[in-house]
């Protein structure tokens, strides 16, 4: 695909890079990468993994795209188009629609279906309200199809048992149907269908907007759930035809004394291949069994503590398995209605279970960033399939040799990246978390801090609920085995490595604390309030001064060496501070400030030098970092903004550059150069980290190309 970027230094792709002393040379085929990158690490996090009918193929969608294995050898493609292109919804004709709208060259997929025949597969883009048709064994983009708006999403994606049509029922409750040869409407069937539509318990018709769907195996009819109620209902996917509503025999529940309501919303569905039932997951962490010829409640199944994100069945519809944010599997005999086994000691939660269809492999994806076979007769790992489908990163750190990378993520797990191959090294010995509060790599990511929470995941409604217990410590591994050094006595909420590596800055909303790393003795404390959201606190580059956020406009200046407070800077703002980034000779302090405010500070005389942006620039500022040579500061945008870019201005002049348009399909949370300052890494929530050159950028910008 060739991207449609327009920064002024943005670059021309190439899948084999060199850069300066690393060359990554890449293990899976890569699609074409963002203009300016010269390397993408990580596959983006799983939403969806499906085998193909004929079980030579494992298609993984994922934040940024689609991943087509081949099961036998483990080649892989990524599926991308080739050409961007306008999409034109006026097919439906929809009184007033005339919307049309380019699609994004990235894009997070929802949901996958392979043709029958195993040649086709469909895939639907959450974030482009399209649906895409790929030709399995060439890896060709065979026809787009545009859903009614472009705010749209496929609630699910099914092939006819003839392979010539595509089944979609989308958010909006409507069925389209598509002519797979032609691309052409079949059939629209609106969502407010009076003529063929049950009327509900209320004697009003229903509203399907959101309703969670799973398809028969023959296609034929679907059954939706509704997140926020909880009524499941059988159609006839052909005609829209309202064939039934499911009806629950057991009350449901609340699942805690804060929240006693009886939660019977549906989480997560499955159609069994055979036909006679579906199990649904509902708020309150049971899976209950309906039958689909009386729609009445068969079973309930009781064991899950959190929420449920997975259920799939065996191809003999004789089990099923269900995965949850209580990082546990279990097996269940759907004849005898009771749990056969459970699956525990996972570090991360299994979002993503799938059978091959000869029932003899279970594949399962979770945060962890790994595919695994399982032997789903006894849950024994049969291989790690396929790595790289890392959850979100927010953490990025070049060895002094600018060979490896490592990038923390979300779940307190740390890869390792091999530069020279694109592969990941053994993980470190570090512990995982639900959630990370705090962490921080030594500059020369040879030290690793942390501090974490562990988690209780619910779902009421469309909503999910997350109860954090944080840990009560916080620990400092060595890098790259992960051996633990020191224990310090409490949590924080933001941590840094001194550049020498000997002390760690950590603060909380109330003081900071400076810890000895090896010995573990705390040698200041600094009492200064700080915003729970945004607790910062940074080194300069050479390691004499310690700056604290604030509140008030304020931010702190101490010295490492006696303790003492040397300044406060006052920015005259009621606001307390994002982020700060040191110049690299230690001259200049950037601040941002809430509601998006962006000062320079001159640190040898205490003063402002100006402000670079205010609330009505509307930057939306998220991490703040200087070039190199100090020229240039770097601005990265917050997750509501839709262009995941890089905004750079010149601190001399105080204008704006062209940005880089990084093509991450979620917000980035780090930024990082390499020590010889040529390479600029970029990690974002989608999973995936970007190299970029920066020499060949900031050439662009001396010249002025």
């Amino acid at each position: 695909m060739k991207y449609r970027i327009h920064g002024l230094y943005l670059l021309s792709c190439v899948l084999i890079m060199s850069f300066s002393s690393i060359s990554l040379a890449q293990d899976d085929t890569y699609s074409e990468l963002p203009e300016g990158a010269i390397g993408r690490l990580g596959k983006g996090s799983i939403i969806v993994m499906k085998f193909s009918p004929d079980g030579n193929h494992l298609a993984v969608g994922t934040t940024i795209g689609v991943w087509l294995y081949d099961v036998n050898t483990h080649n892989v493609i990524e599926l991308k188009s080739t050409q961007p292109k306008q999409i034109d919804n006026t097919v439906f004709k929809v009184e007033n629609n005339n919307d049309s709208w380019h699609i994004s060259e990235i894009s997070k997929v929802n949901h996958l279906s392979f043709s029958f025949d195993s040649r086709i597969l469909a895939v639907s883009e959450s974030s482009n309200a399209i649906i895409k048709l790929w030709e399995v064994d060439t890896g060709q983009l065979l026809n787009t199809f545009p859903l009614t708006l472009k705010h749209d999403s496929a609630s699910e994606i099914a092939f006819s048992d003839d392979n010539k049509t595509l089944i979609v029922p989308n958010y909006f409750g409507e069925i389209i149907q598509w002519d797979v040869i032609t691309g052409d409407i079949k059939k629209y069937i609106d969502n407010y269908r009076p003529g063929v539509t049950m009327i509900e318990e209320n004697d009003k018709h229903g509203n399907h907007s959101g309703d969670i769907v799973s398809f028969s195996k023959d296609s034929k009819t679907f059954v939706s759930g509704d997140p926020k109620e909880g009524q499941i209902r059988l159609w006839n996917s052909m005609t829209g035809q309202q064939l039934g509503i499911f009806k629950a025999k057991t009350k449901f529940k609340g699942i805690s004394n804060q929240e006693p309501e009886p939660l019977k919303g549906v989480n997560v569905l499955a159609y069994s291949p055979n036909g006679k039932n579906i199990a649904c997951g509902h708020d309150d962490n049971t899976i209950r069994l309906y039958d689909i010829v009386t729609k009445s409640e068969i079973a309930v199944l009781k064991g899950h503590q959190e929420r449920i994100n997975t259920i799939t069945y065996s191809p003999d519809s004789s089990k099923i398995v269900s995965g949850s944010a209580d990082n546990t599997l279990r097996f269940w005999d759907v004849n005898k209605k009771k749990e056969l086994s459970k699956l525990t000691g996972y570090k991360s939660q299994i979002n993503e279970l799938t059978f091959s269809p000869d029932g003899k492999i279970l594949a399962s994806g979770g945060y962890d960033g790994t595919i695994r076979f399982l032997d789903p007769n006894n849950g024994r790992e049969l291989k790690i399939f396929a790595k790289g489908h890392i959850s979100s990163t927010i953490g990025l750190a070049f060895t002094k040799d600018n060979e490896m990378l490592f990038s923390a993520t979300y779940n307190g797990s740390v890869h390792i990246w091999d530069l020279n191959t694109g592969n990941t090294l053994p993980s470190p010995n570090v512990e995982q978390y639900d959630k990370t509060e705090a962490f921080a790599f030594s500059v020369d990511a040879t030290l690793y801090a942390s501090h974490g929470a562990d988690t209780v995941v619910r779902s009421r409604g469309s909503n999910t609920r997350t109860s954090w217990l944080p840990h009560s410590d916080t620990h400092i591994w060595s890098l790259p085995h992960g051996q633990d050094i020191t224990s310090l006595p409490q949590g924080y909420d933001a941590l840094t490595f001194s550049p020498n590596n000997q002390l760690l800055a950590a603060s909380s909303t109330k003081q900071t604390d400076l810890w000895n790393v090896q010995t573990g003795i705390k040698a200041f404390s600094f009492d200064v309030r700080q915003f729970f959201s945004n607790v910062v606190v940074r080194f300069s580059p050479d390691g004499n001064i310690l700056t604290t956020g604030g509140i008030n406009g304020e931010v702190h200046i101490w010295d490492v060496k006696s303790g003492d407070k040397i300044s406060t800077l006052s920015s005259g703002l009621r606001e307390y501070s994002r982020d700060l980034a040191y110049s690299p000779d230690n001259s200049i302090l950037a601040v941002s400030y809430v509601n998006d405010y962006l000062k320079l500070w001159n640190l040898k005389t205490k003063k402002e030098m100006y402000t670079l942006l205010k609330h009505k620039d509307k930057v939306w500022i998220k991490r703040i970092l200087f070039s190199p040579d100090g020229k240039t500061l770097l601005v990265t945008t917050r997750d509501f903004k839709m262009l995941r870019e890089i905004r750079l201005f010149d601190i001399k002049t105080r204008k704006e550059l062209p940005p880089i348009q990084t093509g991450h399909t979620v917000g980035i949370n780090s930024l990082v150069f390499s020590h010889d300052g040529n390479t600029l890494a970029t990690g974002a929530a989608d999973g995936t980290i970007l190299l970029w050159d920066w020499e060949k950028i900031n050439k662009k910008i001396s010249t002025g190309d």
